[in-house]
């Protein structure tokens, strides 16, 4: 069967009975585990041959599977090929030559294997060439006619009333119109995930706000937010497909301002590199709870045997509360690392790592406003980048479509060019950040402007805490490539090493100076190392009785004429 529509027209039914009815009447065992189904796959241009059951049926007998004398029924010769006549013939030949007694069911005619005369042979030329014919012809009208209704659809006219869940054809069927309230929908999709929500968060955020899912009745699924976020409609463009050997692949550029645009470009990217950046795995990767409780998930990492840390509820205070402890101690399975309070890591984290600018999320002031454009801006070119390598795979894969060297190559290298214009544009974007943050320091330099920021950042849970503690999530994650934490300080590390080191012949003095270095009281400090992925290094050993305080902090930007920069204090 050509399409679906026929299956739904009864046409393998139709097909079934009729081979059932032959059978019985000539006395043949029907093999009904072994029936082989085309559905959908072209005999047009010859891909239920390559990969359909008609190719596979062929080497079954070819190896001996199906043996010679058995029957192949089929409704027409044209059910077997519509390809031209010659190739068409070919097919034919090589089932009656392997033994195959071929039968059509319309005319109730029998090819026999080693038995089909001239009359045979001229029949099923007859047969062929003209179904061949007719499915040309087909092919043309139907090819002429959308190419009429693409050239319409760039003119604004609707091709089909199918539509986007947004959208629905206006009465007159001339236009497509909005349907606001699920604009507002697809809006929040958008804000939400690029504010650092995931797709599963978003989808059972909406079915807890019980609004109607789109399509069926079983709810918001995090498959259909995926689609969603990547459907270009959004931006009012429409991409015309056409089925290549029963595949749907591109057809041509697409259509802009077919459908009214309901989103600006900048947003669309910007969600694309959000997508994109959780896909990868680290902070903010994973379902979150109501409150979005862990900001270092997939960050953090023990320091003393490099297993991740874990967000652990103990309870209610005192003798409860949240904290960060190695998944190896928390199970017994060998490390020895302490737990460290949940909320006092988290503050002395944005304390002093002031490579992430706290103040451009939280506050509103215009510089703030500044440095969140540009985190936005560099965000959508991300998202743009995103985009054009996506492209790029797509176009790859039209030459296993079988579409033209030259144009794949062309359109290669128009989507080179923009991808060469998109990373200039992003490396000046990210120098411009860099610059104003160094400026920003002045409010985190203050405990008072400090502890502000902190309890907006901490304060009662609620839908809008949620979503900016998921966009400081999804900013970690562009900036951090990990974070080692020491609960223990550097006392693991050099007992295993005098452990190594006994071991080893002369020896002796470095053992020493390291059991004297295990003996002082700093080995034991705790702290944490972030790697950010700039490659610059910063290790902060914060106050254990203050942690908006710190003892020492060693920095290590790349490009400095002094690597290493170290601070101590009572910050």
């Amino acid at each position: 069967m050509s399409t679906d529509l026929q299956l739904k027209g009864d046409s393998r039914r139709r097909q079934l009975e009729a081979s059932r009815e032959y059978a019985d009447r000539n006395g043949l065992d029907l093999a009904d585990d072994a029936q082989l189904e085309d559905i959908g796959i072209s005999a047009f241009k010859g891909a239920n041959l390559r990969e359909g059951a008609l190719g596979r049926f062929l080497e079954a007998v070819e190896q001996g599977a199906v043996a010679r004398g058995s029957y192949l029924i089929v409704e027409s010769l044209d059910r077997i090929s519509r390809e031209h006549v010659l190739a068409a013939q070919g097919v034919f030949l090589r089932i009656i030559q392997a033994g195959i007694n071929l039968v059509t069911l319309t005319d109730g005619r029998v090819y026999r294997a080693g038995e089909t005369n001239l009359g045979d042979l001229v029949i099923s030329l007859v047969i062929m060439s003209t179904a061949h014919e007719e499915s040309l012809k087909k092919s043309q009208r139907v090819g002429a006619a959308w190419n009429h209704k693409r050239l319409k659809a760039a003119e604004g006219t609707p091709m089909t009333q199918r539509c986007p869940a947004w959208l629905r054809l206006s009465s007159d069927r001339k236009a497509y119109e909005i349907i606001p309230a699920r604009v507002d929908i697809v809006h929040r999709i958008f804000e939400e995930t690029i504010a650092g929500v995931g797709m599963y968060s978003v989808a059972k955020r909406l079915n807890q706000d019980r609004i109607p899912a789109f399509v069926g009745k079983s709810g918001w699924h995090q498959s259909y937010i995926a689609k969603t976020l990547a459907n270009r409609a959004v931006l009012g463009e429409f991409q015309p497909h056409r089925k290549v050997d029963g595949k749907r692949v591109p057809d041509g550029d697409p259509i802009p301002n077919y459908y009214p645009a309901i989103m600006d470009s900048e947003t669309y990217f910007q969600a694309q590199a959000a997508k994109s950046l959780r896909s990868s795995g680290g902070a903010g990767a994973g379902r979150k709870g109501p409150t979005y409780t862990n900001l270092f998930s997939g960050l953090a990492n023990c320091a003393h045997c490099n297993y991740s840390m874990s967000f652990e509820n103990k309870g209610a205070t005192p003798k409860g509360g949240t904290y960060l402890v190695c998944d190896n101690a928390r199970r017994h399975l060998g490390c020895e690392a302490v737990r460290w309070r949940y909320q006092d890591f988290e503050t002395s984290f944005f304390a002093f790592v002031s490579e992430l600018d706290l103040e451009s999320l939280i506050d509103q002031d215009a510089e703030a406003t500044q440095r969140k454009l540009i985190e936005s801006e560099i965000s959508s070119l991300e998202g743009q980048l995103a985009d054009i390598k996506a492209s790029m795979e797509k176009t790859y894969a039209l030459l296993d479509a079988g579409s033209a060297v030259e144009f794949v190559s062309a359109k290669l290298k128009e989507l080179q060019q923009r991808d060469n214009e998109c990373d200039t544009k992003l490396i000046e974007k990210k120098r411009v950040r860099d610059a104003l943050a160094l400026r920003a320091s002045s409010l985190r330099q203050s405990r008072a402007g400090l502890t502000h920021l902190l309890e907006r950042l901490q304060g009662p849970s609620g839908a809008e805490l949620y979503k900016l503690r998921a966009q400081i999530a999804s900013r970690l994650k562009n900036l951090v490539l990990t974070i080692s934490v020491a609960t223990l300080g550097d006392r693991p590390k050099l007992q295993r090493t005098i452990e190594f080191l006994e071991q080893q012949p002369d020896s002796e003095d470095v053992i020493s100076h390291l059991k004297k270095r295990l003996n002082e009281g700093k080995t034991a400090r705790r702290y944490f190392a972030v790697g950010f992925r700039n490659n610059a290094v910063r290790v902060v050993y914060p106050r254990d009785d203050d942690p908006l305080k710190y003892e020492e902090q060693i920095t290590d930007h790349p490009g400095n004429d002094k690597r290493f920069a170290v601070e101590y204090g009572d910050k």
